[in-house]
């Protein structure tokens, strides 16, 4: 594991460029590439529909991160509204502005990528509306790219330790070193002392998601390679991610995410089963718009 590409001590201070940060440039990086190169070959570098991708990749970045930090706000609402009435103790008004607007500071982490799924769609869909472009025939070519940079994503998370699996029981697993997410949340629930070396082994549900990703990946440019209807290879991304990220969940143990059925249904696994019913209901009408 390794938090941070580099880090230095300049003029008394400590500079980090954090893994998991360089790893989502780099996926949204070649994602934004690989959906405007494909663009490009479907309808020519000139068709309006072709400089619409670029243009929305941007919209769905600012909108996945609103998305994102918006969603794990709303489901950690208790901690976030503790901060600003704060313990209690006096605080001059300006400590009581920082309290709050760390609400605001996604930089120190806090995004559910499901949120941000929902934000970056929000934000395609403006640009297909302002662009004067379909939303399912812009939605196509940068599917592909939305499990890509994901894939980059999931290796951050494996970097910076967030998103860990339950102990695996046996030695086959991930161990994560003090310093680590992982390793600070385990300790704080008391799974282990705050002395040990390393966490237990526990399932590396990063490098699970990361792998299953890259299989997402491979059917959706199978797809798009056979598709007859816009909008197809986006609805195989709403069948075939939901499924991935259901599984996954069944051995994730972060204290991070949240339950809708305490212990059996999580957060993201119920938002899995309304993706998957938007697909069916995708489904249905681009089989009602299909030529008899």
């Amino acid at each position: 594991m390794h938090p941070n590409v580099f880090s230095a001590e300049i003029f008394g201070h400590t500079l980090s460029v954090p893994t998991y940060g360089v790893l989502v440039a780099l996926g949204f990086t070649l994602g934004a590439w690989l959906a405007d190169r494909e663009a490009r070959r479907r309808w020519g570098a000139d068709a309006p529909h072709a400089r619409a991708v670029l243009d929305a990749c941007f919209w769905a970045l600012v909108g996945g991160l609103v998305g994102a930090r918006v969603l794990f706000i709303v489901t950690n609402l208790p901690e976030y509204a503790q901060l600003c009435r704060g313990d209690g103790a006096p605080r001059s008004a300006w400590g009581a502005l920082v309290d709050c607007t760390r609400v605001l500071r996604f930089w120190e982490g806090g995004i559910v990528y499901y949120g941000g799924f929902l934000g970056g769609l929000a934000g395609v869909a403006l640009t297909a509306r302002r662009r004067g472009v379909p939303l399912l025939r812009l939605a196509d070519p940068l599917t592909p790219a939305l499990a890509i940079g994901h894939f980059f994503g999931r290796l951050g998370c494996y970097a910076a330790g967030c998103c860990f699996g339950k102990p695996t029981g046996i030695d086959f697993g991930a161990r994560f070193p003090p310093g680590s997410i992982a390793f600070s949340d385990l300790a704080n629930e008391g799974a282990m002392g705050r002395r040990a070396h390393a966490t237990p082994p526990l399932h590396p549900t990063q490098l699970y998601e990361a792998g299953g990703e890259l299989l997402v990946f491979a059917a959706l440019v199978w797809v798009r390679g056979r598709k007859r209807a816009d909008g197809q290879v986006f609805l195989a991304y709403l069948v075939l991610y939901p499924v991935l990220r259901s599984l996954v969940e069944l051995v994730r143990g972060d204290a991070a995410r949240k339950f809708v059925v305490p212990g059996l249904v999580s957060t993201s696994q119920a938002l899995s089963l309304l993706v998957m019913i938007g697909a069916a209901v995708l489904w249905l009408r681009l089989r009602a718009a299909r030529p008899a």
